[in-house]
């Protein structure tokens, strides 16, 4: 059965931001404190897939031949309050995907 198996099989999993949280930037290793959460507001955890497709076939709607999980699954949007850097901008606050952020706690550094 393929709904769901992203999850048994060590796929993508949802960090689960709260607020308050200190997190940190992928990238740029920014310093921020969570401020809100808006849960699933991105992505998806299945979506039509062409299985075995051949270099230069042409894929239409019709050669979807089955379903599959996404690669980065359900994300949160989650607004964070920068203390450092600044993530591409000047503003000190700023929405960003809960795929580009770390829990800082997870990185052993509270």
């Amino acid at each position: 059965m393929l709904l769901g198996s992203n999850l048994l099989d060590g796929g993508p999993m949802k960090t689960d931001f709260e607020v308050e949280q200190l997190v940190r930037h992928k990238w740029t290793k920014d310093v921020g404190r969570v401020v809100n959460v808006e849960p699933d507001y991105y992505g998806a955890r299945q979506a039509f897939k062409v299985y075995n497709a051949q270099k230069g076939q042409a894929l239409t709607p019709k050669s979807v031949n089955g379903i599959g999980p996404t690669k980065d699954g359900i994300r949160d949007r989650v607004l964070v309050q920068w203390y450092t850097h600044y993530v591409g901008n000047s503003a000190p606050m700023g929405w960003m995907d809960g795929k580009d952020l770390l829990l800082m706690e997870e990185q052993g550094e509270e």
